[in-house]
């Protein structure tokens, strides 16, 4: 049962096992597995139920159903950029490019050493990746979804002499609509809106929408639940009072609103690492300009990936979108935006992710505010600017006739010789536009409660009946796109919490 704003009487009290806050691939992987395993759930999300058939390219109407505060919330720091955060049954799953990579070995065996544990190892891990890639679809593109835009990413990496790996993606008979990022209209897109909610609904479980937890409940040092408000799905505006009283917490609200919920209740005093260890896979987009149609908009976002330097920390990916989002994003105003977007045709999306060598902090800002700052390094930045030229070089290998690129004082340039004006001297980590959909690391998880937030097991060390189960609880950056690793992380959660509310029921 779902219900909305209208639904709730002042001062609603509602009774579960367990409450899970958040409805995307941590969330509602493990609130999935708690139902079917028979256990009494109510899922909590602050944004609204919005089914496919709802789903249309039109940003002004997407944007703020879909995401938090329309997309424009920000990272602050030497180059303040924005982030992605899905704010929606279904969270940033509804609203994500459908990558289904696994926290690669090499990481994996680091948290292994890190840890002093074979908990998180490969070997460990591997049935909870193999669970949750059947549960959401993963596999790789129908050939009839290709578009021109992937196709000229292969052929440039392979004239370059570049690996380029095809991507799995969580869906099912994906046509190409390359509306990923505002809601998938055909319902291929495997989030957890379509996979994991629906069955967790049909296991009995229950889903509070439109309201936003404010506050644990907590009760002789345990948590026994959350204490939320209602939010208007219009105005924004926060009215009666929702509490939901629980025997377990699992907080899945991602790697910036998790600490800010937390940090209000000083929780993690054992390590202080609470809202610290942010890392966020930094990415910039060169838009490449063909003087030939392409097309890209007809074809799948990211059918694949140049993983030629992921081993120096840097992927390249095609990343179109539609053309409200891209008029968005050009170097230009008004009229000028008119004759570019003329031109949608003939462009090329590309981006570049780069591995954290640094992290931020989350902190709690006024008005209820979560407050994300980060800083790339001089090293990262030097890495950001030769990748666009590596990057920019193949692009006009390939034939384009323009670069519009990501700095502030540099927007576009038309031949290799003037891309050579990327560098250190002239484009200074301010004049950078960053993005980044990858947020993680702010409750890390560990053996040690003075080196962590979670334990093994997800529970919070000093909050006993509070669980995290979401990219906070990385104990470092993955290097590749978290949604399956967040999944799989939080189904070996439930299958943990489901025997421990088993083995108290028999007790």
């Amino acid at each position: 049962m779902i219900f909305d704003h209208r639904h709730y009487d002042p001062e609603h009290v509602i009774d579960a096992e367990v409450v899970v806050v958040g409805t995307g691939a941590g969330g509602a992987a493990i609130g999935a597995y708690l139902a079917e395993a028979g256990i009494d759930v109510v899922f909590v999300e602050e944004g609204g139920y919005h089914p496919t058939s709802s789903f249309n390219p039109y940003l002004a109407e997407s944007l703020p159903r879909l995401w938090r505060d329309a997309g424009t919330t920000v990272i602050l720091g030497k180059s303040t950029f924005l982030y992605a955060e899905g704010r929606c049954v279904g969270g940033s799953t509804v609203i994500n490019g459908a990558m289904t990579y696994r926290a690669p070995d090499e990481v994996l065996e680091t948290w292994v050493s890190d840890l002093g544990t074979d908990d998180l190892g490969p070997n460990a891990m591997a049935q909870w990746f193999e669970m949750a890639e059947r549960d959401i679809s993963a596999k790789q593109q129908l050939p009839i979804s290709i578009g021109g835009d992937n196709r000229i990413m292969s052929l440039g990496a392979a004239r370059a002499g570049w690996h380029h790996q095809k991507n799995d993606r969580n869906q099912d008979g994906c046509v190409g609509a390359n509306n990923c990022i505002l809601g998938c209209v055909t319902g291929a897109k495997q989030s957890t809106l379509v996979s994991y909610m629906p069955r967790a609904l049909a296991a009995g479980a229950r889903c509070l929408t439109e309201v936003r937890v404010v506050g644990l409940q907590i009760v002789d040092g345990r948590c026994t639940g959350v204490q939320g408000r209602v939010i208007d799905p219009r105005t924004r505006k926060p009215s009666q009072r929702v509490t939901v009283r629980a025997k377990a917490v699992v907080v899945a609200c991602g790697a910036v609103q998790t600490p800010h919920l937390l940090l209000k209740h000083r929780i993690g005093r054992p390590s202080g690492q609470l809202g610290r260890n942010f890392v966020t896979h930094p990415n910039v987009k060169v838009l490449a300009v063909y003087p030939h149609d392409v097309r890209g908009w007809q074809g799948v976002s990211q059918w694949g990936q140049v993983r030629e330097f992921h081993k120096d920390g840097i992927i390249f990916a095609e990343n179109m979108v539609p053309s409200g989002a891209m008029a968005a994003a050009l170097p230009a105003h008004g009229r000028a935006v008119w004759r570019k977007m003329q031109r949608y045709n003939n462009m090329v999306m590309s981006g570049i992710l780069v591995e954290d060598t640094t992290t931020g902090v989350i902190r709690r800002g006024p008005f209820d505010m979560a407050l994300p700052f980060y800083s790339i390094t001089q090293a990262d930045h030097e890495k950001f600017l030769h990748a666009v030229r590596l990057l920019g070089r193949m692009h006009f290998d390939m034939g384009a006739e323009q670069l519009l690129l990501p700095f502030a004082n540099l927007h576009s340039v038309h031949n290799v010789d003037e891309l050579e004006g990327v560098n250190p001297t002239n484009i200074k980590i301010r004049h950078m536009e960053l993005f980044t959909p990858h947020l993680m690391g702010t409750a890390r998880m560990g053996a040690d409660a003075r080196a962590s937030v979670v334990d093994l097991q997800g529970e919070v060390w000093d909050l006993p009946g509070c669980y995290v189960a979401d990219a906070s609880i990385f104990p470092t950056a993955i290097g590749v796109n978290p949604q399956v690793t967040i999944m799989a992380m939080a189904l070996r959660m439930g299958a943990q919490l489901a025997e421990r509310i088993h083995h108290a029921r028999q007790g």
